[in-house]
């Protein structure tokens, strides 16, 4: 994989880290690319809808459509279950989302699609997952963390986020511990890992290739007036 410079502002670079290679990981892609299949399926007009005088679906609606001209994403590159991977690693502990359902601790055990059997008494699960790209951004601009937000899923949730851009460079070459880079950081420009928490439910996988984030720039006068 080679880096790929999408804009002015931002371009892609790929992690050359040999213990995530096996991961085969495709670049990151705007989301108009990956619009989910009910949307593809929906007509603008259905003469099943008796109640709406024009008949219009939400294929008509400008603010939904609108959601595919922002961000990027990348489908899984292999299914999310109970097992660590060097990309899909459980740091996090329910427990941290107290007060929410995402700490809900009915008991268990809980048998997932494969056999295993987990006996946590949490219903969720959490896993940090670290995509072998980071953007590196030109000053002023951030990288926001959002969940899909043309699909929605009742077994598990992608959380959103965004850090401060070179937080904890490592070695002159990565920020974090998650991967290892090559690519030296150029601290005239803001550096942000491809890292995202999902939640799902013990008994559940999530299976390679969905669509879970979505990454979007966003330009914050603020910040850029801290990096004149």
């Amino acid at each position: 994989m080679q880096d790929i410079q999408v804009t002015d502002y931002l371009t892609w670079e790929y992690s050359q880290d040999p213990d995530i290679q096996y991961l085969q990981c495709p670049a990151p892609e705007p989301m108009r690319n990956h619009m989910p299949q009910w949307f593809k399926d929906q007509k603008a007009h259905s003469v099943d809808i008796d109640f709406v005088d024009n008949k219009q679906t939400v294929r008509n609606c400008l603010g939904f459509r609108g959601l595919a001209s922002i961000g990027y994403t990348i489908p899984l590159p292999e299914t999310l279950t109970g097992d660590d991977t060097y990309f899909s690693r459980g740091r996090l502990h329910p427990a941290m989302m107290y007060g929410t359902q995402f700490a809900s601790c009915p008991g268990g055990p809980w048998k997932e699609p494969n056999g295993t059997v987990d006996y946590s008494p949490y219903e969720y699960r959490f896993k940090l997952l670290h995509w072998p790209w980071r953007a590196c951004m030109a000053p002023g601009w951030r990288m926001l963390i959002l969940p899909y937000l043309l699909d929605w899923n009742q077994d598990w949730t992608e959380f959103a986020g965004t850090v401060e851009p070179n937080y904890e460079i490592e070695n002159g070459t990565g920020i974090g511990t998650g991967l290892k880079w090559t690519q030296p950081i150029d601290t005239q420009y803001n550096y942000y890992n491809l890292e995202t928490v999902m939640a799902f439910k013990r008994n559940i996988q999530v299976l390679k290739d969905t669509v879970t984030f979505c990454a979007v720039p966003l330009y914050d006068p603020e910040l850029a007036a801290k990096q004149l």
